[in-house]
């Protein structure tokens, strides 16, 4: 066995190598000890199907061992099932519970809560007096808002945030969440989830069709609008034109900030620019390329089709209905029916689900080897989201696949490089292979995606061999803890030798190990305005002239609101939830008042 210690890393050599591979991916390891620099405060920027929910759990099961009380707030009540489910099964020592979708646990009562976002920052559940706090943020990039940012309790000292990538169309991460985490600790992208073997690598077939000479006239009368409103904002100041995503970004913050000419002009440019996607997303000539892909959905191991709207999905479905087995996933689908049809596509009941931007975030999608992509995405994050849908690992000579159609001589087309989406330049730089057909190229078109995949899938470095090797030195004879603990710290570092030993799903009947434990704790670093964050990819927005003027609002939720009078005072409260605001002594302050709805 040999240790060595690079940047950033623990690098252990095993005498067995064949040992049985179990536990944290390396890269999960390589995570934690970066957040642990950090002073267990930041944001783990990973893909989609990487494995960030295990990187969480094994930092709330270190936290529960030192006598934490770890807080997960989570988007959706779908992704709170799920995080108990998990939390469960990783931790059956620990009380799981819960806070929101008729969940009403509370600090007090268990040692994990698991709360939504609207649900945390209407109780603001806080730690046990007496007891540190962690708190773990999934999908920590919807957190900016306004309302959702009082989910993010300055009462826990650790904070984890978890994100595919740190990324908004406001200045929310600049503004919120930086502040509040710290900043990224790890990133970690498909490049090298694909070089570790934890994601495929895709083969990509980018697919045109014509527009009908009418599709055409519109899309040409809709360019025409968009010509003068991209003129105009190319002048205002501190618009960034390059990258385009960057550039949109920027026209969707003045659109919803400024009430001026510049606001117009970004609203203008926003409502022709939604004009003219709809147009080629809803081109005829995509629906009848898609009946032709029937026969690759049917040999597929499994296939998700992905639109921009309900509409283009019920279309979708209209057409691949009586060639393959398919349902239909919307925001409106009950959860038990979402549950079953996703198992149905888990067994293979179902060869194909269709859905628009619903499975994009937050949903335990099953494993599919094909992703039908009817409108290419407008944002990073929804396009790295999708990609994580297909690239999950894969066994031996299985294929990760995608069809991206296009209308040609449009936004959408591959060929052409102004405003060219980001998910075209991402899926290219990682592809296996990619390739540009003609629509009416079907036998191409189906030779191309039934190639194989590779013969020979890389296994993903984990963390119990190294474990295993961390183990040979605490078996040394006659050492003390704060021996052992010495020795590893003094080959690959105080945070790496923590790393090890605190996230091992190993034995921990030697009492030497939680003795290295505590003094490795103790001389982990403390939060720091130098901790060693990674840059972050921060928009830079457009000077607002004339702001708009914010709408007073009563509610954040739909629900009617009442005015109560509580003994000598006045209060406003939610129909719905109950949410209370605080008293006032006159009946007129309850108007000045506001409640944060947690009807989620």
């Amino acid at each position: 066995m040999r240790l060595s210690r690079s940047p950033g890393s623990l690098h252990v050599e095993v005498a067995d190598p064949g040992a049985e591979a179990d536990g944290l991916y390396r890269w999960q390891l390589d995570a934690l000890v970066g957040w642990l620099r950090c002073g267990r405060r930041g944001v783990i920027e990973a893909v989609t199907g990487s494995g960030k929910t295990d990187v969480a759990i094994a930092a709330a099961a270190d936290a529960l061992r030192r006598g934490h009380f770890v807080l997960v707030v989570v988007p959706s009540r779908v992704l709170m099932e799920q995080w108990c489910g998990r939390l469960a099964a990783a931790l059956p020592y620990a009380r799981i519970g819960r806070l929101g979708d008729n969940g009403r646990d509370d600090s007090g009562s268990c040692d994990v809560l698991v709360a939504t976002r609207h649900s945390a920052a209407a109780y603001k559940p806080v730690p046990p007096d007496g007891r540190g706090g962690l708190l773990i943020a999934d999908e920590c990039h919807g957190f900016g808002g306004g309302t959702l940012r009082r989910a993010m309790l300055r009462a826990y000292d650790e904070r984890l945030g978890l994100t595919a990538t740190l990324e908004r169309s406001d200045d929310g991460v600049a503004e919120v969440l930086l502040p509040y985490f710290g900043g990224i600790c790890h990133r970690y992208g498909f490049a090298e989830a694909i070089a570790d073997g934890v994601c495929a690598p895709p083969r990509v077939a980018f697919v045109g069709v014509e527009l009908s000479a009418t599709e055409r006239d519109e899309y040409a009368a809709v360019e025409q609008r968009l010509v003068g409103a991209r003129s105009h904002l190319r002048g205002v100041s501190g618009m960034p034109l390059e990258p385009f995503g960057d550039f949109l970004a920027a026209v969707a913050y003045l659109a919803e900030r400024d009430a001026g000419a510049d606001g117009r002009a970004a609203r203008d440019y926003l409502d022709a620019f939604s004009k003219r996607r709809d147009i080629v997303a809803r081109s005829s000539g995509k629906y009848e390329l898609l009946g032709t892909l029937a026969p690759a959905i049917r040999e597929a191991d499994g296939a998700l089709v992905f639109t921009e709207t309900v509409r283009a999905s019920n279309h979708a479905i209209n057409r691949l209905d009586p060639l393959v087995s398919i349902d239909l996933i919307t925001g409106s689908t009950a959860r038990g029916q979402r549950r079953q049809i996703l198992d149905d596509l888990r067994v293979r009941r179902l060869q194909a689900v269709a859905a628009p931007r619903v499975l994009d975030e937050g949903v335990d999608v099953p494993d599919a080897n094909l992703g039908i992509v009817m409108s290419a995405s407008r944002t990073r994050r929804q396009m790295i989201q999708r990609m994580g849908r297909i690239l999950r690992r894969k066994r031996p000579g299985v294929a990760a696949r995608f069809v991206i159609m296009f209308a040609k001589d449009t936004l959408e087309d591959p060929t052409q490089r102004t405003e060219r989406d980001g998910f075209l330049d991402e899926i290219e730089r990682i592809a296996d292979a990619t390739a540009v057909f003609d629509g009416d190229r079907r036998e191409a078109i189906d030779a191309f995606l039934a190639a194989p995949g590779p013969s020979v899938v890389p296994e993903p470095e984990r963390l119990d061999a190294s474990v295993r090797a961390v183990d040979l030195v605490l078996a040394r004879a006659g050492a003390t803890g704060e021996e052992l603990a010495a020795d590893l710290a003094a080959a690959v570092g105080v945070e790496a030798a923590y790393g090890c030993l605190a996230y091992a799903r190993a034995d921990r009947g030697d009492p030497r190990r939680e003795i290295a434990l505590r003094v490795l704790g103790a001389r982990l670093p403390r939060r720091r305005a130098t901790a060693p964050y990674l840059e972050a990819e921060v928009i830079a927005l457009p000077r607002v002239v004339t702001p708009k003027a914010k709408a007073k609002r009563l509610s954040t939720g739909e629900a009617p609101l009442t005015i109560a009078r509580i003994d000598a005072q006045w209060r406003l409260s939610c129909t719905g939830c109950g949410e209370e605001s605080d008293p006032v002594q006159f009946r007129w302050q309850v108007h000045d008042l506001t409640v944060v709805c947690r009807c989620d």
